[in-house]
């Protein structure tokens, strides 16, 4: 494994963003990104519930909106 850009380019971020805002052209992640580093990706999908519907999700985002399962680490 020589290069590592797929690591730090995951698929949901390949995609043209909704959010075309002039002030915010940063990428995601960092471009010297460390493999041993932690990163967290910016929000770049903007694409948000309305209020009922948030508060129905606990979430804003449709991206974040996950199945929660439950259960405990063993």
């Amino acid at each position: 494994m020589e290069k590592y850009e797929e690591l730090f380019n995951p698929s949901f971020l390949k995609k043209e963003s909704a959010a075309k805002d002039a002030c915010d052209n940063r990428p995601p992640l960092p471009k010297d990104a460390a493999v041993t580093m932690a990163y967290v990706p910016l929000q770049t999908d903007m694409i948000t519930y309305d209020e009922d519907k948030a508060l129905q999700c606990g979430t804003l985002f449709p991206t974040l909106n996950k199945v929660f399962l439950g259960g405990s680490a063993k």
